[in-house]
């Protein structure tokens, strides 16, 4: 079964701040972060959006609902949404001569590119 709690948590230690920071970003006390993270309240889809728009990851990717090629551009301006989308189409043409998916190595490289539009 997923650990919606145990998932919030370390994304919260990844990004090494505090429950008391996350609850103030997100408007929630420290006490209700411990409690989303114990798994003793579940977040509202509002807060479940705000906690997934702060550590720029996808809804599906926060409830463990992860797809293979799926690569998030929130927080990207158009034109950074825009380059990547054109990668993505660049690797599916020339993917279609040779193997029907994008490779686990493409996909890999087309997230760290993301992941560096975004600092």
């Amino acid at each position: 079964m997923y650990d919606l709690g145990m998932k919030i948590k370390s994304l919260r230690i990844e990004r090494k701040i505090t429950q008391k920071k996350l609850g103030e970003i997100i408007n929630v006390s420290e006490a209700t972060i411990s409690k989303y993270e114990s798994n003793s309240s579940t977040p509202s889809i509002e807060i479940l959006r705000q906690i997934a728009s702060f550590f720029n990851i996808s809804m599906d990717t926060l409830l463990g609902m992860e797809k293979q090629g799926t690569i998030s551009t929130q927080g990207l301006s158009e034109s950074q949404s825009n380059t990547v989308r054109a990668l993505i189409n660049a690797y599916h043409i020339k993917n279609a001569q040779t193997v029907k998916q994008i490779t686990k190595e493409q996909f890999t490289v087309l997230g760290e590119i993301t992941a560096e539009l975004t600092k």
